[in-house]
């Protein structure tokens, strides 16, 4: 009884993730299950309901805390936790027909229609597009990383303020291929794996941009799309390959927790995935392509759009 006790208490005082210690702390919980004899999967559907804080923690690490606190009680187990997760509310509308209708209203929109159509005309060359785009969309004290998908977040290499990389680019300094459109804070945070990254989600300081892309539509319909939806868009950029990033404006997000309501549960879930937008784009500190930089296929990525304050593309 003393166990169960412990365990109740743990969970009720779990602190909260995202630099709170809540990664630390959910070992606990689950040794003092262990200790009590309870079921591996209510321990996890008991800490699944009591995580709370600004980082996500996902049911991997749930599930490694509570493995390790078995293995530690000489317990082996192998065991296929089932997640319970609440049921998300269905759109309230037909995804694949608004987005054909919306496509079907911007048939024919060009790319030289949306550059046209840019509120900040875009006459300079392709290289030259990281300059403008930091000058334009960032504070010089913003930390921004740019690097390869999968470079460490390394501060004053991969993460430097906007000023520092505009001194880089306007030297001749290398391009890289990605760029987190979020600026972050610099400090350590947790991915969502548990492990200490200075880019990950946790590590977001403003919440200003989504970044929106389709995976299954041609480069005709995406045109369309852009040219015709009702979304503040801050930028469109050409990947090089066949896709078009958008970056679209976020209002007064402040928390973690306010963007996953608000922007991953809501904007994401209930409106751009029922039109077939890819759902993996939802998170804060989402990869987009940087343009101005050569692809090795020879292509470059350039930016075709650019409004600072956001706004549907025509106008």
């Amino acid at each position: 009884m003393k166990a169960l006790n412990r365990y109740q208490t743990q969970l009720e005082n779990l602190p909260p993730s995202g630099g709170g210690g809540c990664h630390q702390a959910l070992l606990g919980v689950a040794n003092y299950g262990a200790c009590a004899g309870v079921d591996p999967q209510k321990i996890f559907d008991d800490t699944r309901l009591a995580v709370h804080g600004s980082r996500r923690v996902s049911d991997r690490e749930i599930r490694q805390a509570i493995e390790k606190a078995m293995v530690d009680k000489g317990q082996i187990i192998n065991y296929d936790f089932k997640s319970k997760k609440r049921a998300e509310p269905k759109p309230s509308f037909d995804g694949v027909k608004a987005r054909q209708r919306i496509i079907d209203a911007g048939a024919g929109i060009t790319e030289a229609d949306i550059w046209s159509a840019s509120p900040v005309k875009i006459d300079w060359a392709p290289e030259e597009d990281p300059l403008h785009l930091l000058r334009y969309l960032y504070q010089p004290d913003d930390m921004l990383f740019i690097g390869e998908r999968y470079s460490p977040g390394m501060i004053s290499k991969t993460i430097r303020t906007t000023a520092d990389w505009q001194q880089h680019f306007s030297k001749g300094g290398k391009t890289f291929p990605h760029i987190i459109p979020n600026p972050l804070s610099g400090l350590e945070g947790l991915t969502q794996d548990g492990k200490p990254s200075f880019r990950a989600d946790s590590c977001v300081k403003s919440f200003r941009f989504a970044v929106v892309e389709f995976d299954d539509l041609n480069r005709e319909d995406q045109l369309a799309f852009w040219g015709t939806v009702w979304l503040p868009v801050v930028a469109l950029i050409d990947s090089g390959n066949k896709s078009l990033h958008a970056w679209v404006r976020i209002d007064n997000i402040q928390t973690a927790d306010q963007w996953t309501a608000q922007v991953e549960n809501h904007l994401f879930r209930q409106i751009l995935e029922p039109l077939g937008v890819d759902g993996a784009c939802r998170n804060e500190a989402r990869l987009s392509r940087l343009p101005g930089h050569l692809r090795d296929t020879g292509k470059m990525q350039r930016l075709i759009f650019l409004a600072p304050g956001g706004r549907r593309v025509s106008g």
